[in-house]
């Protein structure tokens, strides 16, 4: 990340997912649409127990950068799951940064703004197993990500310009 958020800009932002996440509730319930009101309620309920199990990793760049790229990448309508178990190697915290945001950077220069773009990341850490597995889903007109430099395994299971999947692991 060139500059993480400040303190003022993240309460900011999360003040004004939860405005929008109450209108549309709201909105639900003016239109007798309750099943729908608290199916969503029960996916904000889930997205916040997804973000405070991420914070079992230890990892507070990639913890950051977890709970803060919907924000600062608004064209991407991200999902995020996670099973956390225990923290994980501290020395892998800048690599996966670094990693996620240049393959973020790389896509969102070549979106097709009339495409709904998708970004799911699971992240799972148990004893003696780490990865994170990132799906993006859309439209982009981008060249392969030769993003090699890691000290982090990386497998990619698809790479075309509508989907992009991978694990990183250790």
């Amino acid at each position: 990340m060139d500059k993480p958020l400040t303190v003022s800009e993240a309460l900011r932002f999360a003040n004004h997912d939860f405005l929008n996440q109450l209108h549309l509730i709201q909105m639900y319930l003016d239109l007798q649409r309750v099943d729908e009101a608290k199916k969503l309620i029960q996916q904000i309920a889930e997205q916040s127990k997804m973000l405070s199990n991420v914070n079992k990793l230890g990892l507070p760049k990639t913890i950051e950068w977890l709970q803060t790229v919907s924000w600062r990448y608004p064209a991407w309508q991200v999902t995020l799951n996670s099973d956390v178990q225990q923290a994980a190697d501290a020395l892998l915290d800048s690599h996966i940064v670094q990693y996620l945001e240049n393959t973020v950077i790389h896509l969102d220069k070549a979106l097709d703004p009339y495409t709904e773009q998708a970004l799911c990341i699971t992240v799972e850490c148990h004893a003696g197993s780490f990865l994170i597995e990132v799906q993006f889903s859309g439209q982009w007109e981008a060249v392969q990500f030769n993003n090699k430099e890691t000290k982090l395994t990386v497998h990619v299971l698809e790479e075309t310009n509508n989907s992009w999947h991978f694990i990183l692991s250790e």
